[in-house]
This record gives structure tokens, C-alpha cells and sequence, in this order.
């Protein structure tokens, strides 16, 4: 249950929490209670990547799922996370509110509060009820964001061709990789071997073709890939798995840096590529090595209750 006080205020209402990604947005409805009813999924709603118009239309598809099986349910709260919200698209919150209005077949959930906020406060939210603390998203893209009071700070969060230990950079070094190993330029890894048979490819041709069909997108599924390479033992898999995890810490150490914890707080690790133990070892233990005891860990595999938390708590 998730914030039962905040629950009694109304009998029969209910609450949707958004959290969107590159790649995927995961929906949630839950009672005022916090107990989730019912969960939908959708294509990606990143506004930097895809823009407005695709993003709500992905996030309106994924409400309507939820939505169309509750037909009389109340909507009392909505809370949106979407990636580069703190960044580029801030003061853009009224306009992307709009763009989601369109969309008539949610028409009802506007009777309710409808709030856009960052995907890496839903994240961390999801793994913690403090206030203080940082969170390290690694997913699609990659973010790190921490708070101290009315300080904040935001690191390693500048879009996919930024984005140090995403699973979009894993997939770029997977791609130098197989050509150098191709072209006999570079050490021998069985990535393209993988990668070919996954994606049913025959040549490198075609494979170029896949990438920069959509490389925003087909880079990150290359990670998966990565990781069962690296579990089979191949050298090069593991050295760009385990540069991701040093990556992340790096951005966590700025961010502590800059922050200056008295004591001990929450790091939460959300997003898809911490279920790769080579990534995830790497971050904790290099953290560890200069930052120990700074930090409870706190790994979490579902940060749309972040958002279903957020929807909750601004219900007034």
C-alpha cells in the first residue's frame, strides 16, 4: 500500500501514474490507497526524441488502456514523468498538457489534476519517500539527478548522444566493436555473430541499415545482447559493460560532490540495463570505493509507483 493518510480523503476515486521512457512508457491505476488495479504499456513519449505530438499520443494510448477497463471510475489525480522535463522542455508543461487534451478518448481524466514532472524524480520516488538523496537512471538514456534541501543537481543527462552508460552508449560501443572485429582492425568478440541472429541479418549491410534506421531506438536493443555476450565470457562485452557501470558512478560522484550530504541517503538505480550484474556490480563497487557508507542502495525494478506516489500526494 503507498500512502494510506493520503488515501482517506476520498472513497471512490482513483489515481494514473506515467512513467514514460525512450522506448517505453509503463502506465499504472491505482485506488486511493495506493493498491495498484490495473497496469498498460506504451510505445516511447520522450518529447526530445520523438516530439510532442508522438509522445502524447503514446502516453494517451497508454491511459486509455487503463482507462477503457474502469469505465466509471473517477480520476482524481494524473502524474506524468517524461525524460528532459528539468531540462529542455520546463517551460513547456502547459503546451504538452494541450497536446495530450487532444486525445478525446481520455476526455475523463481531465476532471481530475493533471501534473508533468521529470521521470527521474518518479524514479526516485519510486525506490524512496525521502526528499534527499540522488538517483541514477540507466535505461534507453541515462540521468542522474540529486537533492540536497533547495539544492539539486543534474548530471549525465544531456540525450541519447550524451548520455554516458545508457543503454544507447552500450549499443555505440557494441557497433564499434563489430565493425573493428569485421574489418580486422579490432580484437575478435562474438557480437556480430549475436547481433545477426537476433535481429535476423545477414551482412553488415544490413545491420548498418537496422542502426540508422532509427538509432535512438535500435541502439539500446542492442544491450540485451551485450550483456548475454558477456555472460558467455567474451572479453569485449565485459569491459563495455563494466565501463558503463564506472560511467554511472562518475555521474553519481559529480552529483554528490556538488550536493554535500551531511549523512547517509537514498541512491536509487532505476532503468532496464542494472539487470545486467556486470553493469551493476561495477556502479556500486566503484562508488563504494571512494563514496562508502554515503549511501543506502536501493535498486528498483518498477518506477511507475513513483508516479502513482506523486499523483497521490497531489491530490489536495
Amino acid at each position: 500500500m503507498i500512502n494510506r493518510k493520503i488515501g482517506k480523503k476520498t472513497k471512490n476515486g482513483f489515481v494514473i501514474g506515467v512513467d514514460g521512457g525512450g522506448t517505453k512508457t509503463a502506465c499504472a491505476l491505482a485506488d486511493l490507497g495506493g493498491k495498484i488495479v490495473a497496469r498498460s504499456a506504451a510505445g516511447g513519449s520522450s518529447v526530445r526524441n520523438a516530439g510532442a505530438k508522438l509522445a502524447m499520443e503514446n502516453v494517451a494510448q497508454g491511459i486509455y488502456d487503463l482507462i477503457k477497463r474502469r469505465k466509471n471510475a473517477k480520476i482524481a489525480a494524473v502524474f506524468i514523468g517524461l525524460p528532459a522535463m528539468e531540462e529542455e522542455y520546463k517551460n513547456e508543461k502547459i503546451a504538452i498538457i494541450n497536446e495530450l487534451k487532444k486525445h478525446k478518448k481520455i476526455a475523463r481524466i481531465f476532471g481530475g489534476k493533471i501534473f508533468i514532472g521529470s521521470d527521474q524524480l518518479v524514479a526516485f520516488r519510486a525506490g524512496s519517500y525521502a526528499k534527499d538523496g540522488i538517483v541514477a537512471i540507466c535505461g534507453t538514456g541515462s540521468a542522474t539527478h540529486g537533492w540536497n534541501g533547495k539544492k539539486e543537481f543534474l548530471a549525465n543527462n544531456k540525450g541519447w548522444l550524451a548520455s554516458k552508460g545508457s543503454g544507447t552508449w552500450i549499443g555505440m560501443q557494441m557497433v564499434q566493436a563489430i565493425v573493428e572485429s569485421l574489418e580486422g582492425r579490432g580484437p575478435a568478440t562474438i557480437f556480430a555473430e549475436m547481433v545477426f541472429a537476433k535481429f535476423k541479418l545477414k551482412t553488415i549491410g544490413d545491420f548498418l541499415k537496422f542502426i540508422y534506421q532509427d538509432p535512438t531506438v535500435n541502439l539500446a536493443r542492442l544491450e540485451p545482447v551485450c550483456d548475454h555476450a558477456a555472460n558467455r565470457g567474451d572479453k569485449i562485452a565485459r569491459e563495455i559493460l563494466a565501463s558503463a557501470g564506472k560511467e554511472i558512478a562518475g555521474s553519481v560522484a559529480a552529483a554528490a560532490k556538488k550536493l554535500d550530504f551531511a549523512e547517509q541517503v537514498p541512491l536509487v538505480f532505476a532503468g532496464s540495463v542494472y539487470k545486467s550484474r556486470w553493469v551493476a556490480d561495477a556502479a556500486v563497487n566503484e562508488i563504494q570505493r571512494f563514496h562508502a557508507n554515503k549511501f543506502d542502495f536501493v535498486f528498483i525494478d518498477d518506477p511507475v509507483i513513483g508516479a502513482v506516489k506523486l499523483a497521490l500526494e497531489n491530490i489536495k
